[in-house]
């Protein structure tokens, strides 16, 4: 079983991120059944291989973590695009992350928090969006703008330039779009022109990289 590579910086997006192509004919749920939750928590380092569910759980765990991302993906959605996020993802995030608390054992100085049993896949991440909404980092919060992606991420370019989710993805195809549409805007001489540009450059560049070669050849 595989899931999509976790590029967003927060376990809380990664769990988002869950639904591949979102909005279209292609979209993916990658988490429909309590196997495919387990599977992808021990992939994120939340459980190891001797977490179990006792039986009367596993309705509870399947319902509280599609409800968790939802929230998720509302909050975060409203955030990246500079509004405010609804009161109801809100309030799911909250109480998920208290039940958590509630039930946790409490440990420690300074103070640890063990959740238990499902908990420590929905607690855990409930946890975890609740520090983004309030940490510093929040600002860097960005969404990926093409329609059929909007994956949430953290951007930690010293910039703030991080515009795609993964730079060999989107990035590439937004990059491969603008081409052909410049490409279709432009005139068959305009197209010929660029083309013989691309060509001389190229030429030129072979041309520079052999004369260095031969001077260091004749130096030698």
């Amino acid at each position: 079983m595989s899931f999509p590579h976790r590029i967003s910086g927060n376990i809380a997006l990664d769990l988002a991120n869950t639904i591949s192509w979102r909005g279209t004919d292609r979209e993916t749920d990658h988490l429909t059944t309590v196997d495919d939750i387990v599977a992808w928590a021990k992939e994120a380092g939340l459980i190891d291989s001797r977490f179990a569910i006792p039986a009367h759980e596993r309705g509870a765990l399947v319902n509280r973590t599609m409800a968790l991302r939802s929230a998720i993906t509302e909050a975060g959605s409203a955030i990246a695009h500079h509004k405010d996020a609804p009161a109801s993802a809100l309030d799911v995030i909250r109480d998920l992350a208290a039940g958590a608390l509630q039930a946790s054992e409490i440990s420690g100085a300074p103070v640890t928090f063990a959740f238990q049993g499902i908990d420590k896949i929905v607690g855990a991440v409930a946890w975890s969006a609740l520090d983004l909404l309030r940490g510093d980092e929040l600002p860097r919060l960005k969404q990926c703008p093409p329609d059929d992606c909007h994956w949430l991420f953290i951007d930690r370019t010293k910039n703030g330039s991080r515009r795609w989710c993964d730079m060999g993805t989107c990035g590439n195809r937004a990059k491969k779009q603008v081409f052909r549409k410049e490409r279709s805007g432009a005139s068959p001489s305009e197209q010929a022109s660029s083309e013989l540009r691309r060509i001389r450059g190229s030429q030129d560049e072979r041309g520079h990289v052999g004369r260095k070669r031969g001077r260091r050849t004749n130096s030698a």
